[in-house]
């Protein structure tokens, strides 16, 4: 099982731009073909460092580059005390008052709205004189008043409550 490869036809070339530059024949090369053991003679069998480029020393190119720095640096700083003193002398900006929300615009049309005015209390039928006890109300203050109502009332409650239990 071994695929054997046909061999192309040779066509002779008179010149050699008559031949395809896409041609799968070997082209002549210009170089020797070296293997390892070759480079170990030539080079040695042991690993070492070619070294560093090292610094570069040129001082003309140095000087610019340092100047240029040192104008950036100048530029950056001047810009900064600008900045700060600029700004502290910087107008405000003007605030702009927000439109009143919904709910602020019913608390003023409350505050608007004029209130009703309180009537004075006064006890139905108890002043027109039907409980018959005026004359000796007139000298008994308001808390004393309370009281006695209190217990009027305690006492309707008790009669209530003993029709409900017969």
């Amino acid at each position: 099982g071994t695929y054997a490869r046909p061999k192309p036809a040779e066509v002779p070339y008179e010149k050699p731009e008559d031949q395809l530059a896409y041609s799968k024949a070997p082209r002549p090369v210009e170089y020797v073909p070296y293997n390892e053991r070759d480079y170990k003679a030539q080079y040695g069998r042991e690993y070492f460092e070619l070294g560093k480029l090292g610094p570069d020393l040129d001082p003309d190119e140095l000087e610019e580059k340092r100047s240029k720095q040192e104008r950036i640096k100048a530029y950056a700083e001047a810009v900064r005390h600008e900045n700060k003193h600029c700004i502290g002398a910087a107008p405000e900006k003007r605030i702009r008052p927000k439109p009143p929300s919904t709910r602020q615009k019913a608390i003023e049309f409350a505050k608007k709205v004029p209130k009703p005015k309180v009537r004075a209390a006064q006890p139905s039928g108890e002043s027109d004189g039907v409980s018959g006890g005026d004359s000796e109300d007139e000298g008994i203050t308001i808390l004393q008043q309370l009281a006695i109502r209190h217990q009027r009332d305690k006492d309707l409650v008790s009669a209530i409550r003993k029709d409900l239990r017969i």
